[in-house]
């Protein structure tokens, strides 16, 4: 056997060396696909085609196998030497993924061109995927004969992650995320994609309530001539309003009275509870170095109200910053075409099932705050979700075979793609 170093490129037996070449082919080809194409985006057509030809496709690979499994090209497409090099590849964009923010509008040209914020749907995504699923189906066929126990485990972990990337790759066409506008008791069935198409659901929904829990509001000190922030070695100082007294930029600063929702009248402010009203605090403000005290009022504002500062010499003045919230919900009333009615209560991170659909709190009107009418939903279809849980499970069952069954007794090795 020639010694690797002295072989030839594409002479017998191939190697990493080959793998790492063809899939930095297909990158390259699926690349200048993309720019030739202006960075367009590509998916499959959706059900039932994309079923049909993830079909063909399935009876194409296992009918060329068992034509040609003994072919050295087939061995070879089943080995690690090519497997390796091409899971890199896919790892690669789909880090590109992580570090691109994706479904945005491209920044730069570089990005729209080659389609970086919508990498899965770009020709060097669709043929690195298409690429490894052939070498992983080709494995997985080569792992049902001889049917053994240790080529069992090997099985269920290879068509677990062929599963997952099939289905994956079928099922982004059929997938729909969509956002809905819900406002309080106006029912809403019309929901739209990210392209601003109106999509008509067969579920109605209808805001009865919202409701949002906020922090304490944080306080600053502020530079009267800009308006900007005070810093103290590069870094603004914010205190939460949720001490009675606390140090601030050289300034002690005594919280005599918080109200939580609070209307002006004359100079001071009263606790109401009323569309609009916001946060207020009287504080005392003493300067630590040459001991001047003021007090007054301080408020946050808000879409009715005024925000309210308190001034503490001729540069600076104590200001209070919005209430940021710490959970919102919005309690729902659900209808579907099939003659259901729910009413639940979600939450961020805390969605709602029904008939196929998930539904997210996202968001709200944050320029009425906590009196916003208005919740904003997002709703996401994926039929394929399923599939692809099996797929993961079938990978978590044949890594705990391999683990149970472990080492072949006679102390070999067996070849691993």
């Amino acid at each position: 056997m020639k010694n690797e170093n002295n072989r030839k490129t594409w002479e017998q037996p191939w190697s990493y060396r080959e793998g790492i070449l063809i899939t930095l082919a297909i990158l390259i080809l699926g690349f200048a696909l993309q720019a030739s194409s202006d960075g367009a985006k590509f998916s499959l057509a959706g059900f039932p085609w994309n079923l049909l030809s993830g079909l063909i496709f399935l009876g194409i690979l296992v009918t060329l196998y068992w034509w040609f499994k003994q072919t050295s090209l087939v061995k070879w497409l089943g080995g690690v030497k090519l497997a390796l090099p091409a899971i890199f590849g896919f790892t690669f964009l789909v880090l590109m993924m992580g570090f691109v923010k994706q479904d945005v509008e491209p920044q730069s040209a570089i990005s729209r061109i080659f389609g970086l914020t919508h990498i899965v749907h770009t020709w060097p995504f669709i043929l690195i995927n298409l690429y490894l699923m052939v070498l992983l189906g080709i494995v997985t066929l080569k792992r049902l004969s001889p049917l053994t126990w240790k080529n069992f485990g090997f099985f269920l972990n290879h068509f677990g992650l062929f599963l997952v990337l099939f289905s994956t790759a079928l099922g982004s066409s059929d997938m729909q995320r969509l956002t809905m506008n819900c406002y309080e008791k106006q029912p809403e069935w019309r929901a739209v994609d990210a392209s601003g198409k109106t999509v008509e659901l067969p579920v109605a929904i209808q805001l009865l309530n919202f409701n949002i829990d906020e922090f304490r509001p944080k306080v600053t000190i502020i530079d009267n001539e800009t308006g900007q922030i005070v810093e103290k070695n590069r870094k603004a100082q914010f205190e939460l309003l949720d001490r009675n007294a606390f140090d601030l930029y050289g300034f002690r600063v005594e919280v005599e009275q918080f109200l939580e929702t609070s209307g002006k009248v004359g100079d001071a402010y009263f606790a109401v509870n009323e569309p609009g009203a916001a946060p207020s605090a009287k504080v005392i403000v003493t300067d630590l170095n040459s001991g001047n005290v003021v007090s007054g009022w301080i408020c946050s504002g808000s879409y009715v109200h005024q925000p309210e500062a308190l001034k503490i010499n001729e540069q600076l003045s104590v200001v209070m910053l919005p209430a940021e919230p710490k959970k919102f919900s919005s309690e729902l009333n659900i209808n579907t075409q099939s003659g259901k009615n729910i009413v639940t209560t979600i939450e961020v991170n805390r969605p709602f099932k029904i008939e196929g659909w998930t539904i997210y709190q996202l968001s709200y009107d944050t320029r009425l705050g906590r009196w916003s009418n208005l919740s904003v939903l997002e709703l996401v279809r994926d039929p394929w979700l399923p599939v692809v849980y099996a797929g993961i499970f079938l990978m978590m069952a044949g890594a705990a075979f391999l683990f149970i069954t472990g080492k072949p007794k006679n102390g070999g090795t067996e070849h691993v793609a």
